[in-house]
């Protein structure tokens, strides 16, 4: 990281990078507009036997995109030293909203899991809270000074043990999952990769293993992994549909608004499986245009990364694009089924305010960490 410093040197004050850097919004603003736009499309059909108006999803999608561009803005505002301080305190709070997603009456329960809180007329997505919290604290907790190697994993997984317990009784083995590696690639950042590699390994199979094997519905959900076709029209269906959605689409699509998903033949479309919506309406050109957006974003935040100073600044700049990424990562390896459904959204792209508006969050500090604290 020091030589990546030392080969851009002033990156910081570069016009050029600096403005591109600064501009990095655009990438997740064009994602929120394309999400909007699949989402009206595939909902259409479903506001009909809801009697909504055609677009009632897509309108909301975009009250929730004006507020977390606004909370971009508000984000940022605070300087590094704020995060700093506060950290401890956002991540107790976070934790407190993973419990109350547990106590009936407070916690909402949908899709399987109870993974939002009810906040009057609004629900919150207590894991995205977590997320951003526990990629703040984290980071904290790590560069204070005196730590070494076996302090720091200590701490890690203490911190991941007191964080991920609800998870599990949501249940929501995704979000623990992505909690670790999370946890793991901060870890990496600040102390290197010899360590996590065997340990992290060994803590995943202690913790995770047990809880899949006691498990019937994650057992199947493995085994629909590796045979979606044994369970066509069951356990396997939504994965066969995304294929098929991907199938239709080809190169260029069968056009917006003219996928058979809007029919309801591929359930959670506009959610965790709009990349085969939009590998449906706009083909290959489409899902290989998102994959694209993704990856200059990563790049741009690495460019951020490696021109600043080897402190929390950086290590939060890492912390906060992996809370991006490995959703990222997770919800298009379940769709292309290179590992097994999450339940993960697809980041600005997939229905849901507290997703959105929290993913926003997370690029207001990232600006607001390339400039002077």
């Amino acid at each position: 990281m020091t030589q990546d410093s030392e080969r851009i040197p002033g990156m910081r004050q570069n016009t050029s990078w600096g403005l591109a850097i600064q501009s990095s919004w655009a990438i997740p603003l064009v994602l929120s507009c394309l999400g909007i736009l699949m989402i009206s499309s595939v909902t259409a059909q479903l506001t009909i036997s809801q009697e909504r108006t055609p677009f009632f999803y897509g309108l909301r999608q975009i009250k929730w995109l004006v507020i977390g561009l606004g909370a971009m803005i508000i984000c940022t505002l605070p300087s590094l030293r704020f995060w700093e301080k506060w950290s401890g305190v956002i991540w107790f709070g976070a934790l407190f909203l993973m419990i109350l997603t547990l106590l009936p009456g407070i916690g909402r329960f949908a899709g399987g899991s109870s993974r939002w809180v009810r906040l009057g007329p609004f629900s919150v997505q207590a894991s995205e809270v977590m997320l951003l919290a526990f990629a703040i604290h984290l980071s904290k907790k790590l560069k204070e000074p005196g730590l070494n190697r076996k302090m720091a994993m200590a701490r890690v997984l203490l911190l991941f043990g007191f964080s991920a317990w609800p998870f599990l009784f949501q249940p929501d083995l995704g979000g623990a999952i992505i909690l670790f590696a999370l946890a793991m690639g901060i870890y990496v950042q600040v102390f290197g990769w010899m360590l996590p590699l065997f340990t992290g390994a060994a803590a995943a199979l202690v913790l995770f293993f047990p809880v899949v094997l006691l498990s019937k519905y994650r057992l199947e959900r493995i085994f629909t992994f590796l045979n979606p076709w044994s369970d066509p029209l069951g356990s396997g269906f939504q994965t066969i549909q995304g294929f098929v959605a991907f199938a239709n689409g080809g190169i260029f699509g069968v056009g917006i608004g003219h996928g058979l998903q809007k029919l309801q033949y591929l359930p959670a479309a506009h959610t965790d499986f709009i990349f085969a919506v939009i590998g449906e309406e706009l083909g290959i050109v489409g899902t290989f245009s998102v994959v694209l957006l993704f990856g200059a974003f990563l790049v741009l935040q690495y460019l951020s990364y490696i021109s600043l100073k080897d402190g929390l600044e950086a290590t939060l700049v890492w912390a906060l694009t992996l809370t991006i990424f490995i959703p990222f990562l997770v919800n298009i390896g379940g769709v292309l089924r290179l590992m097994p459904l999450t339940g993960v959204s697809l980041p600005f792209v997939s229905y849901g305010g507290s997703s959105l508006v929290l993913n926003w969050c997370k690029v207001g500090i990232l600006i607001r960490l390339m400039r002077k604290n």
